[in-house]
């Protein structure tokens, strides 16, 4: 099979043999803009015992994971399109041979000042027939130096065994003040409006996380006139440092009586005030892209945060067109994960407080060391306590509000709409003094009534269908259901429908296994199972088992009754779930 991305691990040896390379051993930072899975990157620099940072490029996306375990931020994918190389003091590269010549050159493009070390065909060096080659010599010649090995790729230490002979080239870029300052630092991050339709044109994002192309150009264009206004910024302030060095000291310091004024003027200087101000840039403009997208307006709070976590490996990423679609794509590819976890969120909410909002059935019988109980939500009514207000106050606080505006996302969710038709946040900023006067008041999906004094709400839900639904989803995520309904028998689904009618005599049940005593503590098995150690959780599982297999007993009921089509029940279980993605995008 034929390597698109002409992937050869750099060997130990020949690592070795680039860094040490470099003339300057003073890193700044580094960038490696082919970086594979990083084995040249292994004998990189270390000061203090601790590795200096290095940024990497790598085309394969593939090949992320093992960068970022490794420790190295990832900050683009393709380097030939890549903008931002002015912050790097060194680069290190071993680019696809067959296209060697042209990532030197876009290497020696972006460096402001600084050294590359690149790892080329020697073939590229020997036999400059193309324009890019007899530009690579003509730098070789006026700027660096070439060492050509043999059988480097050849040896015990080569994953990848190939007979070519490598140039191993080293080229130092010095950029001064006087060279046009102005024009080089970062390289002109402008980009073309027309390029960026062109770009914009080739994804095709579905309508509900779509933004508009007008909207991700402008905010390219945006971030690129800020970087510049940076740029100009900076390089004024460093002019100006270097006349203030010229001009001599005040009468203040040279009498001793003054702090002594410093040059901030030198290339490293210039550098280090752009990586920051760039990246705080960069920072800015991805952040105002996550709060953009119409899907964050969909997620839930507990859902936003998880995305924004991830958000801190996005944020590496240099600030393009193309790497702006590919983050939307990674979210659209990820959406099903984070619509069940919103639901998962949700549903523990609705559960944590008030042990009666939900009730248990027999779970799944799985391949676990206990067979555990499942949990369901009553569909009649529950309780959420903590939301109190002072007397003056005519609404829910923010943290209130924003939980009904979750209840609402994963509700609207399970119903397959992007919103709430009349919202929770909408009925008690609009009610608000009737609900506190006891009324009950409906919105799309419940019911509710506050009870300001105890700052309780009750929910009162709509649709069943909903409520089961969330159920199953859960249901089947936690392993309390079988992946497919055919694989459990009747007797279970029957225990799983009855659940709450039989949720009074299961507590009776626990209640005569684990009596209440003065002289002893009481052992409670549903705080057990929730807050204990693992032995008390175990021991808790236990006994609800067996006051729940007593309570189905009585009934005539066998949970692990199986079908008469025994082949459903050798199904196996492949973590598969039932998309909510079918439901969300069916709007």
């Amino acid at each position: 099979m034929t390597d698109p991305y002409q992937y050869y691990p750099t060997p130990e040896a020949l690592s070795h043999k680039a860094w040490a390379m470099f003339k300057n051993q003073q890193f700044a930072r580094v960038l490696e803009p082919s970086a594979g899975e990083g084995h040249l990157l292994r004998p990189g620099p270390y000061q203090y015992g601790k590795r200096l940072p290095i940024d990497c490029i790598e085309i394969d996306i593939r090949k992320h994971a093992v960068l970022r375990d490794e420790g190295y931020a990832v900050v683009g994918m393709d380097f030939l399109q890549f903008q931002s190389g002015s912050v790097y003091s060194h680069i290190i590269m071993n680019p696809p041979f067959a296209d060697g010549a042209k990532h030197v050159l876009k290497a020696w493009e972006i460096l402001f000042d600084g050294e590359i070390v690149a790892i080329l065909n020697a073939e590229t060096v020997r036999n400059p027939f193309s324009k890019e080659r007899q530009l690579l010599v003509r730098l070789i010649e006026q700027h660096g130096e070439v060492e050509f090995l043999s059988e480097m790729f050849a040896g015990e230490d080569a994953e990848r065994k190939t007979p070519v002979d490598v140039a191993l080239v080293w080229l130092k870029k010095t950029s001064t003040f006087e060279q046009d300052i102005l024009g080089s630092i970062l390289d002109d991050l402008r980009q073309d409006r027309r390029e960026a339709d062109d770009v914009a044109g080739a994804f095709q994002l579905p309508h509900e996380l779509a933004l508009p192309n007008a909207f991700i150009d402008n905010a390219v264009l945006m971030f690129n006139a800020a970087v510049e206004a940076a740029r100009q910024a900076v390089v004024s302030e460093a002019r100006a440092s270097r006349y203030r060095t010229m001009l001599g000291k005040t009468l203040g310091e040279l009498n001793g009586g003054g702090i002594s004024s410093e040059d901030d003027s030198s290339s490293d200087a210039v550098k280090r005030t752009l990586f920051k101000r760039y990246h705080d840039l960069k920072n800015r403009a991805w952040a105002s892209i996550l709060r953009s997208t119409q899907v964050t307006s969909r997620l839930s709070s507990a859902a936003q945060k998880r995305l924004e976590s991830d958000f801190e490996t996005v944020k590496s990423l240099e600030f393009t067109v193309p790497n702006i679609y590919g983050f939307l794509q990674g979210i659209i590819e990820q959406q099903g994960e984070i619509q069940l976890s919103m639901v998962c969120d949700v549903f523990d909410l609705i559960t944590r407080y008030y042990s009666d909002n939900a009730v248990f059935y027999m779970g799944w019988k799985s391949n676990d060391k206990h067979r555990t109980l499942g949990m369901r939500i009553k569909t009649t009514r529950f309780v959420l306590p903590g939301h109190k207000v002072e007397s003056y106050h005519n609404s829910l606080n923010w943290e209130s509000e924003r939980l009904l505006a979750d209840f609402d996302k994963v509700f609207a969710l399970l119903d397959g709409k992007t919103e709430a038709d009349m919202s929770l946040v909408s009925v008690f900023r609009q009610h608000f003094q009737e609900l506190r006067a006891g009324q009950r008041i409906g919105g799309s999906y419940f019911d509710v009534r506050y009870y300001p004094g105890v700052g309780t709400i009750h929910f009162f839900p709509k649709s069943k269908t909903l409520i089961d639904r969330m159920n199953r989803w859960v249901g089947r995520q936690r392993r309390w259901l079988p992946p497919v309904d055919t694989q459990a028998g009747q007797g279970f689904w029957q225990q799983f429908d009855q659940a709450e009618n039989f949720d009074k005599a299961f507590h009776t049940e626990v209640n005569k296994q684990c009596p209440r005593s003065s002289r002893h503590v009481h052992f409670d098995p549903f705080w057990a199972i929730k807050h204990g150690g693992e032995s008390e959780r175990e021991k808790g599982h236990r006994l609800l088992t067996q006051a729940m297999s007593t309570v189905l007993a009585s009934r005539g009921i066998d949970p692990d009754a199986v079908l008469e089509n025994e082949q459903s029940s050798l199904l196996e279980w492949t973590g598969s779930l039932p998309s909510p993605t079918d439901l969300a995008l069916a709007s």
